[in-house]
């Protein structure tokens, strides 16, 4: 008898447990505090007399409104990731958003910034239904399910994100705030999602939006790139090296563009016979292809004459010069506006991030 006693207390702990379900995201436990209030005056005890009154320890009133008790959702929120160089968030502003300041190589922070958000959307299929160059991006439905309730009934929600950049005055600083425009919701059984746990999934997605461009930029970075154009392609201009020659200047580490010159120097016309990562240089046949038994002149890109250049590369992580030399001279400003188009036009196409 005593064996069947304890089966069926067990039992019962089992269907009394099976009973009181909690969701993941609310806190357990009594909400009694709910209903306290302050007392207003302390009696003393008989025969006894009160020290004198001071607001020492006064509770401040609060005038901030918001949910309590089981409809706070108590599981940790997704965070703005602060991964690239240059971005930075600040403390206690609870909008979702994120600041780039403007870094030694980054020639228009706006611009990068910009583009980053373009190639985030562009490599993640990211469909994108209405756009205000450098100012606003809506995206198309992100989707989002997960199992919700007693049950775990699945849950869809499909948001529309809009991501807005605000660039300051001074120019060096460009802000993204990222919020949800649009939302569609459908449960299954007719679950009911709280308001605020909505709310909650929200602010997460938003931020998920965000993290997602941030993350690209910061790829971008460590490929190399410090400087973008208009096209999402490296920044490419005219210059001069460190040794004051005229030369074309990328807004992209060494490492970067020394591996770019092995795509962009064949497609100008320029056969590579050797090279020196250590010098940084190649050394280059331009407008004539040689084979073992003899050579012969092809068509290049470029207004030079055909022959023997050597092509010095020589930059940090944030900018690269490319100077080119003919019979141990470097090219002059006049030779190197000269080529400048179609050598920055391969660069570009070839450097697309």
């Amino acid at each position: 008898m005593k064996l069947k006693v304890l089966v069926l207390a067990g039992t019962a702990t089992i269907v009394a447990s099976a009973c009181s379900f909690t969701p993941r995201e609310q806190a357990e436990g009594k909400f009694d505090y709910l209903n306290a209030g302050l007392q207003e005056k302390v009696e003393p005890a008989p025969n006894k007399k009160l020290p004198t009154p001071t607001n020492r320890y006064a509770i401040p009133a609060v005038n901030q409104s918001g949910p309590t008790g089981k409809i706070v959702p108590v599981l940790a929120p997704t965070l703005v990731w602060p991964l690239a160089n240059g971005s930075r968030i600040e403390e206690n502003e609870p909008a979702t958003h994120i600041y780039f300041d403007e870094i030694e190589g980054m020639n228009n922070v706006e611009q990068y910034v910009w583009q980053g958000a373009l190639q985030a959307l562009r490599t993640r299929n990211v469909g994108i239904v209405e756009q205000q160059d450098r100012k606003r991006i809506v995206t198309d439905w992100l989707t989002e399910s997960f199992e919700h309730g007693e049950d775990d009934d699945l849950v869809t929600i499909r948001r529309r994100v809009a991501l807005t950049f605000d660039t300051a005055d001074h120019g060096r600083t460009t802000t993204i705030h990222s919020d949800i425009v649009e939302i569609e919701v459908e449960t299954e059984n007719n679950v009911e999602v709280n308001p605020t746990y909505l709310a909650f999934r929200n602010r997460n997605a938003a931020t998920a939006a965000l993290n997602m461009v941030v993350s690209e930029i910061a790829i971008t970075q460590m490929a190399g790139v410090a400087a973008v154009g208009d096209d999402g392609a490296v920044a490419v201009d005219m210059g001069f090296d460190e040794d004051g020659y005229a030369a074309i200047v990328l807004g992209a580490s060494f490492g970067f563009t020394w591996g770019l010159m092995q795509e962009v120097l064949p497609e100008l016309g320029f056969g590579i016979d050797d090279y020196n990562r250590e010098l940084g240089r190649y050394y280059v046949l331009y407008g004539v292809k040689k084979s073992f038994w003899f050579s012969r002149n092809v068509d290049g890109k470029l207004e030079l004459p055909r022959g023997e250049y050597e092509v010095k590369v020589t930059g940090d992580q944030k900018r690269t010069t490319i100077t080119l030399f003919r019979n141990g001279q470097p090219l002059d400003a006049a030779q190197v506006m000269q080529i400048f188009a179609p050598f920055a036009a391969e660069i570009r196409a070839q450097s697309s991030i």
